[in-house]
């Protein structure tokens, strides 16, 4: 049996109360929640968010392991396996939703989850949802972006385009940001706002120059502004 429609959801950043309304909507209706995990001992981060605000009995809950790797064959052995589980308990299920932290169209699984199930799927919905960077702006009260001012996210920094785009932007959002000290030595010792685990226990605001940004871990987004004091 055919899944008649799948939901791409995106639960925002980590706090429950940035999850939107109508994403609460359409989780209280779907009979399945497909949430990723990154390892086998670890849990769904976003998942996590949604059992905050969701009452989740009678709902069939599937955590599915895709490493943060960009190796084909490691992957493609996840995706298949993944695939092979949601399908064995979707055959009593009408209405699935893929749950994803931030918005499902931005850096997210949900895309090639889909990709890899489309076969199976009558109908596709995507639920937006709040971004890491978005809420870090928030919190730190310091704009983006503003009048004619250009920002870039910058998901690795590698050479080329990146650097290039690293100089010529006003604004700069490094997701999951690697190397510091890389980052200084392309764009110089400026002023930056680090957040770390926007909206979840353990969460930091760190404002200063990059010189004195500590080393980040997976959850955190670096903002860095021209002229920002």
């Amino acid at each position: 049996m055919k899944i008649s429609k799948l939901y791409g959801i995106g639960v925002g950043p980590g706090d429950p109360e940035l999850l939107t309304l109508k994403a609460c909507r359409i989780l209280k209706e779907v009979d399945m929640i497909v949430a990723p995990r990154s390892r086998l001992d670890k849990r769904s981060l976003a998942l996590f968010v949604v059992e905050k605000v969701l009452d989740m009995k009678g709902k069939i809950v599937i955590e599915p392991v895709f490493p943060m790797t960009k190796e084909e064959d490691k992957l493609s052995l996840y995706w298949n396996k993944a695939r092979k589980e949601v399908l064995e308990k979707a055959s009593s299920c009408e209405v699935v939703a893929f749950i994803t932290l931030g918005d499902p169209s931005l850096y997210s699984t949900f895309y090639k989850f889909l990709d890899i199930f489309k076969d199976e799927v009558e109908e596709v919905e995507v639920i937006p949802g709040i971004t890491s960077f978005s809420a870090c702006s928030a919190i730190a009260k310091v704009p983006i972006a503003e009048g004619d001012e250009i920002f870039s996210i910058i998901p690795d920094i590698g050479e080329g385009n990146a650097v290039r785009i690293m100089h010529d932007s006003d604004s700069l959002i490094f997701l999951k940001p690697k190397d510091i000290i890389r980052i200084r030595e392309i764009i110089g010792d400026r002023e930056a706002i680090l957040g770390v685990k926007l909206g979840l226990e353990g969460q930091k605001m760190i404002f200063g120059k990059l010189s004195e940004m500590e080393k980040p871990i997976y959850l955190s987004t670096l903002i860095v502004k021209k002229g920002e004091e």
